[in-house]
């Protein structure tokens, strides 16, 4: 009965923790906060200097976007009339376009030659052949000076936008294009049916992000305008909540941006983001030093709010609903409830020491009302020493070796001394302070300094690594002797020190446990004769290459009968052209035909001298001479032969 009464339990502890594995995170993991905003403030700040007008443009936009107070708005404001003139002529499109977004921006200038500016980008939208980039500036600027075109003049844009759109529907034409369809009103609902179009051209980044291939310029710029259109068309937008908060990932993964026009982009599209009536990403983190618990610090805090770090309207029930330690996948909490904090909204605390967990890294599992994600956080510890005993053996281990029990943190009393058939011995337990268990930890270093003033061993230390056994117990055994190349064969007074530490432990120490006078044997280097140490800088001998010696020849005379026996074919010869008789008549008396047959013979002979004197190389250098004469006398007697027999 009881295995039955703990098996539901058991199946849902189970069910949870795949729910929860298997369930991507469905917020952010991070907001713009209050130092991040200043940190942007500073980027646009030189804009104010009113040395150009796009700096000047994304300054007014990047303060208002914060919600600051814009400095120097008299200087800015004649600076932007100076820029523009008389009849706005000296500019181009774009700076005019940044001239009055600007002056709308500071809102307190004074009016603008309107006429001269509607004339220049009217003559823009009004054209057959519109370029979208150019159309977006112009609209935009009609924009900022409360010029709205009129029904015929919309209708032919329309036309000119979605011809233009089929010769190069890119994704940036595609931002271009909701942003300018978002000024038309009704009228732009023709790009709505696009921006399912341009999400899919999306690239996925580890499953967390969500960009277009241009980086953040070309993603804010997009991702505001298909908000943007939305809102004006009151149009719920083709983009999951899923996919928003990917979005809103990789934008806040931007906060670093360090560019005027990148800093206006991203402070956009978070903006249009967290305002828009359609979908809100919310924020779900660890709050500032909520990374680590403890039982002097049992809270876990997180923050729930909006993508720029406000409250949000509907306060959520927040719930973990598991913790989970990473070392073993063991749930300890489930469906645990997080407490608001009434001095703010966007804080939730736990306390997660209440239930004693074990130290280690735990991910919890929470959720705000319908989203969800997960956070890490430490449970730390705090490790005491149980005991501690040093002292020495023999290095051969024939005798048992004798033992000091040192308090933590007390220093051994008694000088410890050790020669090279010793060895020194450390043996220490380290338990958690609150579960009293043996525990092991990251680092476990035993430190060997001298404490001698010599030029020598001034600041010598060396640093070996304590294990633990199966029992916890951390052993470290040093053989004096066979350490003493580690130690420069310095001997001397040495500081022992116990070195623990670990990301889990609260209270990391370095412990001077005892002193030890070490007696180390010298190297073999320290016992040269003085005659050896000058003959290490006199002249060594010359190095000079050894071939390999030559293989072993066989008897001469096994190499004269091998000899005869080649030869004997030629003598051979030379007996049947005497039986036979040998027709010599036909020889032509020609210089070509002397010069061919004692070359011919010549590299006969070449091949003679070549097998019992000459190397290769000498051999081929003459057979290149020898040869190219015996081809021109064999050419040149083929062909008198040829023509004899011609005639």
């Amino acid at each position: 009965m009881r295995t039955l009464t703990w098996f539901p339990l058991i199946a849902s502890a189970l069910a949870c923790v795949v729910l929860t594995a298997s369930v991507p995170p469905t917020s952010t993991s991070s907001f713009l906060s209050e130092a991040d905003k200043t940190r942007l403030k500073k980027v646009i700040e030189p804009g104010f200097e009113l040395k150009d007008l796009a700096a000047l443009h994304y300054a007014v936009i990047g303060y208002n976007l914060v919600g600051e107070t814009i400095p120097k708005n008299a200087e800015a404001c004649k600076f932007i009339l100076n820029a523009v003139g008389g009849d706005a002529s000296g500019l181009s499109l774009e700076n005019l376009y940044y001239a009055v977004t600007a002056w709308k921006g500071i809102g307190i200038c004074q009016p603008l030659p309107n006429a001269a500016i509607i004339k220049t980008f009217a003559a823009v939208v009004e054209k057959d052949s519109v370029a979208i980039s150019e159309v977006f500036y112009a609209i935009t600027g009609l924009s900022a000076v409360s010029q709205k075109l009129t029904e015929p003049a919309v209708v032919k844009l329309v036309k000119a936008l979605q011809a233009a759109l089929k010769k190069d529907d890119s994704i940036l034409n595609l931002g271009y294009l909701f942003h300018i369809a978002a000024e038309l009103g009704p009228a732009g609902s023709f790009a709505f049916d696009r921006i399912e179009d341009a999400i899919v051209q999306a690239d996925e980044v580890d499953g967390k992000y969500l960009q277009f291939e241009g980086g953040l310029s070309i993603s804010s710029l997009v991702v505001k305008g298909a908000f943007q259109l939305s809102i004006n068309l009151k149009k719920k937008p083709p983009i999951s909540s899923e996919q928003t908060v990917k979005f809103a990932n990789y934008l806040l993964s931007r906060r670093s941006v360090q560019t005027s026009k990148g800093v206006v982009g991203l402070l956009a599209a978070l903006s249009v983001l967290a305002n828009n009536p359609f979908e809100n990403p919310i924020c779900i983190a660890l709050a500032d030093g909520g990374i680590s618990v403890s039982s002097k610090q049992p809270l876990v805090s997180v923050k729930v709010c909006d993508i720029l770090g406000r409250s949000l309207k509907t306060l959520p029930s927040v719930v973990a609903n598991s913790a989970t330690r990473v070392s073993d996948d063991v749930v300890i909490i489930s469906k645990k409830a997080f407490q608001p904090l009434a001095s703010d909204k966007t804080l939730y605390t736990m306390n997660l020491m209440e239930i004693k967990p074990e130290r280690g890294v735990y991910k919890i599992s929470v959720s705000a009302g319908s989203v969800s994600n997960i956070v890490t956080v430490k449970v730390l510890s705090e490790v005491i020493v149980d005991y501690l005993e040093i002292g020495t053996a023999d290095a051969d281990q024939t005798t048992q070796p004798k033992l000091s029990r040192v308090e933590y943190p007390k220093k051994l009393s008694s000088k410890i001394e050790a020669d090279s058939q010793q060895k020194l011995v450390i043996r220490f337990l380290l338990k958690d302070s609150t579960s009293k268990k043996p525990i092991r930890v990251h680092q476990a270093f035993v430190r060997l300094y001298s404490l001698s003033n010599s030029a020598n061993s001034h600041g010598q230390e060396i640093i070996f690594v304590a294990e633990p056994d199966a029992g916890n117990v951390y052993k470290f055994d040093m053989d004096v002797g066979s350490t003493a190349g580690e130690f420069g064969h310095i001997s001397g007074d040495y500081n022992i020190e116990l070195i623990v530490g670990d990301a889990v432990l609260i209270n990391s120490f370095q412990w001077n446990v005892a002193q030890i006078t070490l007696k180390l044997p010298e190297s073999q280097s320290a016992v040269q004769t003085s005659d050896e140490k000058s003959n290490l800088y006199k002249p060594k001998p010359e190095i000079k290459h050894m071939f390999r010696e030559p293989e072993v020849r066989p008897p001469r005379v096994v190499s004269n009968l091998f000899t005869g026996l080649c030869l004997a074919p030629v003598l051979l010869l030379l007996i049947l052209w005497a039986k036979l008789g040998v027709n010599i008549s036909n020889f032509p008396l020609s210089l070509s035909a002397v010069i061919f047959h004692l070359g011919l013979g010549g590299i006969f002979a070449l091949f003679g001298v070549f097998w019992l004197q000459l190397n290769m190389f000498v051999t081929l250098r003459y057979l290149l001479g020898i040869g190219v004469v015996t081809f021109l006398a064999g050419n040149k007697l083929l062909s008198q032969i040829a023509s004899r027999k011609g005639r």
